[in-house]
């Protein structure tokens, strides 16, 4: 593999070496959004927990009243 490096050209070797380099900083952009996506899905879920249990916290409070409210309903005569 050394020996093959040795035999390029300078010109390819600074190609290789500019490829190299954009594939280097393509996977650091990746790594870095991918890192934010998560951050901002932790972020999205909890705030969705949050918000569950105080509607959670509403209906067990609007069950409680509907319980002691009467409800009439229409029966069919037999």
């Amino acid at each position: 593999m050394t020996q093959w490096i040795a035999e390029l050209s300078p010109l390819r070797k600074l190609l290789m070496a500019a490829l190299v380099a954009i594939v280097c900083a393509q996977a650091a952009a990746m790594t870095m959004l991918v890192r934010s996506q998560v951050q901002k899905a932790e972020m999205r879920e909890a705030a969705e927990a949050s918000s569950r249990g105080v509607v959670a916290q509403r209906l067990d409070s609007n069950s409680a009243a509907k319980a002691r409210t009467m409800s009439v309903g229409y029966v069919a005569p037999r």
